[in-house]
């Protein structure tokens, strides 16, 4: 069995950085969007530039680096994918890597420091050989832009904190900072609370179970996207105190249940994506469900903005039978959190 591969930072080396590594830049086929800078170590050299193919979701090479002309060693792939939807990024490459034979050890956003980016570390036994794998990405103007360092196992704890600044310190030479990939449509135009979803999502106001509570359900118009759905629901809160999370999540588990799903009891906490950093954000929580014929992922969301509660759940039908669904429900979910703005009574009166 093979053991999880040491997967650390190494921001020591950032003091030595113009000693071990030289700043290259490249501009692959020209294109000027798509011009990169990333520290490479020294004595290694560019194998390949190679253009943009311009098939969306597949990796476009833009760069591969390496010591030796023999590409079976160490390396360093840097690459782009131009994606369709609106997608976790996380969750995309990992569901790649994991179809393509490789064993992910971890999978995680990195520190706040190299924020957006995110990581995925995994192995593979390739000729009775161990390799292993480090991917650090991240969005930016609809593409997935990563950067893989590989190397054969008994190599890679020599090269860990050679090739640790290589990912973290990659940038776009113009980013755009623009993390989403779809145009975005306004949900609740004329409600006290709105937030934006992908184009691809149909939301439609739905009736809420008591009074004061505004509902909206939401799903992917295409076909593709059918085993996912997303509701928000909000309401006024008058308390002393916060709502308390367990209530919330007691008030799910009972709504799940007259549909037949039965959610489990664990409920994890879980990194908040494109909505870290939101006012008034209590957490992105996680549970598996499941009903008499099938399984379901559950994500949960809480915000409380001007004396506005607000719960946002998602439920994916066998998220690993439909992975695309449960990327683009999860990345939905984020982007209905992060953009979720609350009007003044005053302001909903006006507009109604």
């Amino acid at each position: 069995m093979m053991r999880a591969a040491p997967f650390r930072e190494a921001a020591r080396t950032l003091d030595t950085l113009t000693r071990t590594h030289r700043r290259v830049g490249v501009i692959p086929n020209g294109d000027e969007s798509l011009r990169y800078l990333l520290p490479i170590p020294r004595g290694w050299g560019r194998a390949s530039s190679l253009g943009a193919c311009p098939a969306p979701g597949q990796p476009e090479i833009l760069g591969l680096f390496a010591p030796q002309p023999d590409l079976s060693g160490p390396r360093i792939i840097v690459s782009a994918t131009r994606l369709r939807w609106d997608v976790d990024p996380l969750l995309w490459v990992r569901h790649h890597w994991e179809a393509a034979g490789w064993s992910i050890a971890i999978a995680r956003p990195l520190d706040a420091r190299w924020h957006p980016r995110f990581e995925v570390g995994a192995l593979k036994k390739v000729e009775g050989a161990v390799e292993i794998r480090r991917t650090v990405g991240l969005v930016d103007n609809g593409r997935l832009l990563r950067v893989d360092a590989i190397a054969p196992s008994h190599q890679w704890a020599e090269l860990h904190d050679l090739l640790w600044p290589c990912g973290v310190l990659f940038c776009l030479a113009k980013p755009t900072y623009r993390r989403e990939v779809e145009a975005q449509g306004r949900v609740g135009r004329s409600s006290r609370v709105r937030f934006d979803l992908p184009a691809s999502w149909h939301a439609m106001a739905a009736q809420a179970p008591w009074r004061g509570m505004e509902r909206w359900v939401a799903s992917p118009q295409d076909e593709i996207g059918r085993s996912a759905a997303l509701r928000v629901d909000a309401s006024e809160w008058s308390g002393d105190g916060l709502e308390p999370i367990e209530t919330r999540h007691l008030r799910v588990r009972h709504d799940l249940r007259t549909h037949g799903i039965r959610l489990e009891r664990r409920v994890e906490r879980i990194p908040a994506g494109l909505a870290t950093g939101s006012t008034g954000l209590i957490g992105l929580f996680r549970a598996a469900g499941q009903d008499h014929e099938e399984r379901f992922e559950v994500r949960l969301a809480h915000r409380f903005i001007d004396g506005v509660s607000i719960d946002y759940t998602v439920v994916v039908a066998s998220p690993q039978q439909y992975p695309l669904d449960f990327m683009r429900a999860s990345r939905a979910l984020e982007i209905a959190v992060a953009t979720t703005k609350v009007r003044t009574k005053e302001e909903s009166e006006h507009v109604a």
